[in-house]
């Protein structure tokens, strides 16, 4: 593999936004790992980049020719993981490229091989891998002629592979082999300071990619992702920022363009934005103040849902015909 110096490379973290403490903590040590060629374990669960972490390393360490070449183990069958890795040799088995054909390994020499969702790798072949991980050789499918593997593994995996190892569903020396060196990269959620930023830079993003560039993120929005837990991290908030700018008119984003899931964040923002600033009104009672309360509220969902009074109701938890009356008593009041 390359030996050039990670130094004469531009920065591939650069690109990577986040000033939150975790984060900056999880690039500081993938820097370190960019002048070695050992085998890396990346954590994490689905959606925190792992994979951008990975070409991140490898850009690190290799020239920009270098391949990185990336397989999804949860994605083959337990018969194609084989000849995905290995390759194989022209009539290997029925249905073979009568020509053969180069595994993966092979086409990543000189540069990474990405091992995605390793923890679904059959027993079978975790034997095989960690032969190749402790000799750096293998024999292609159907083949007499053993092959080197002269590239740097990158294994990835959202699930605890402490727990496949217990359950038997892991190799105990594979773990041992790939854990060695392991970098955990933290989930959106821990990384509150950099949502806004995120979602900003996404949403620019698709507005330059569609042509159809969007207006800053208002506060209502913004307050609605921060209140969200992102259970699919920055993968989701990606798709969330693209969704805003395809339904975006006239160049603004609106809460009523977010995901479902987030619509109820932004009005239960708002809802924690008024119990925040809660005092107690100089003048009026109890019944006014509530009916004062409802009334805003109506107005947010009405807002929200850009006056689709049916989806208005629906979130506020009332038929359709009790919204109509509130209207009615607020317009009678006013």
């Amino acid at each position: 593999m390359s030996q050039t110096s990670a130094s004469s490379h531009p920065d591939p973290f650069a690109s990577m936004l986040g000033v939150s403490p975790v984060f900056l903590e999880a690039v500081h040590q993938a820097r370190k790992l960019g002048g070695v060629s050992s085998t890396v374990l990346l954590t994490g669960e689905t959606g925190v980049g792992k994979e951008r972490f990975a070409q991140a390393i490898h850009a690190m360490r290799e020239a920009q020719a270098a391949p990185f070449i990336a397989i999804n183990c949860g994605a083959l069958t337990a018969s194609l993981v084989e000849s995905e890795l290995f390759g194989y040799e022209k009539g290997a088995f029925s249905g073979a490229d009568a020509r053969g054909k180069p595994g993966k390994i092979g086409l990543a020499r000189g540069g990474t091989l990405f091992l995605d969702e390793i923890g679904e790798l059959p027993l079978d072949m975790q034997v095989k891998l960690l032969r190749v991980l402790e000799e750096r050789a293998y024999y292609p499918v159907g083949g007499t002629r053993i092959a080197k593997a002269d590239c740097r593994f990158i294994a990835a995996t959202n699930r605890d592979l402490q727990s496949l190892l217990d359950q038997g569903l892991f190799r105990e020396d594979l773990y041992y082999r790939l854990s060695a060196i392991t970098l955990d990269i933290p989930p959106l959620r821990l990384r509150q300071a950099d949502i806004g930023p995120l979602a900003l830079s996404f949403v620019q993003e698709f507005g330059e990619r569609y042509g159809r560039p969007v207006a800053p993120l208002g506060e209502p929005i913004l307050a609605a992702l921060s209140s969200y837990d992102w259970p699919g991290n920055v993968r989701e908030l990606r798709n969330a920022a693209e969704r805003l700018v395809v339904f975006a008119e006239n160049g603004e984003a609106l809460s009523a363009d977010l995901p479902p899931r987030l619509r109820n964040c932004a009005i239960s923002a708002h809802y924690e934005s008024e119990c925040a600033n809660l005092t107690l009104p100089s003048e009026g009672t109890l019944p006014e103040w509530l009916a004062r309360v409802e009334r805003n509220y109506i107005s947010l969902a009405l807002e929200l849902f850009q006056g689709n009074k049916q989806a208005a109701a629906r979130r506020l938890g009332i038929s359709r015909v009790s919204l109509y009356n509130k209207l009615g008593s607020s317009a009678s009041e006013n």
